[in-house]
This record gives C-alpha cells, sequence and structure tokens, in this order.
C-alpha cells in the first residue's frame, strides 16, 4: 500500500515539473516579446502625453473664448445671450481610482523590471 502512495506521489510530482517547464517556456516568450514592444510602448506613452497637453490647451483657449473679454457699449442695451452648452458635465470618478502622473515613467519602470528580471 505504501509503495502505491510513493508511486501516486511520483506521477504528481512529475507533472507539477512539466507544468512549471511549460510555464517557464511561455513566460521566456512573454518577456522577450514585451522587450520587443517595449520602443512601442514608449512611443505610444509619449503620443498620449502630447495628446493631453494638447487636449489640456484646448481647454483653456476654449474657456477664453467662452469667456471674453466684454467691451463696453455706450449706446446699445445689454441683450440677453441665449448660448448652447459646448462641454459635457464633469464624470464622477469611480471610488478608488487615481490619475497616473508620469505615465511614461511608469511604463519605462515595468520595462526595466522586466529586463532585470529575465
Amino acid at each position: 500500500m505504501s509503495y502505491l502512495i510513493d508511486i501516486a506521489i511520483l506521477i504528481l510530482l512529475v507533472g507539477t515539473l512539466a507544468y512549471a517547464y511549460l510555464v517557464d517556456r511561455r513566460v521566456k516568450a512573454l518577456l522577450a516579446v514585451l522587450k520587443d514592444m517595449g520602443p512601442v510602448v514608449g512611443q505610444f506613452s509619449d503620443a498620449v502625453e502630447k495628446s493631453e497637453s494638447s487636449v489640456s490647451m484646448l481647454r483653456s483657449v476654449a474657456e477664453k473664448v467662452r469667456n471674453p473679454i466684454p467691451m463696453p457699449q455706450a449706446d446699445k442695451p445689454e441683450a440677453q445671450v441665449v448660448s448652447f452648452r459646448t462641454s459635457r458635465e464633469k464624470v464622477k470618478k469611480p471610488a478608488g481610482v487615481t490619475k497616473v502622473s508620469g505615465k511614461s515613467d511608469l511604463v519605462r519602470g515595468f520595462f526595466e523590471t522586466a529586463r532585470t528580471r529575465g
């Protein structure tokens, strides 16, 4: 009876080792792909930062256009101006969500960590 238990344990150990070998090969392949994608992800991160700065610049210009400096008009009575909303209401952020600043540093740090582990 003890031989059957020993054989069952050996079979399970061999199965575990085989599975660990397969997982190790897949992780190495994934790290190689991530290493190749590093420059692309860095360029994407830079593009995202540029687009965020462009959007903030456009918002500030839109605010300036929306709220121009009033010009004094002596002979005209003030007319009521009807305008449409040009921006959406701000969406409430879900609980626990924070804005990440320095995204390019975060991406670079990820790839440096992956490089040191690989």
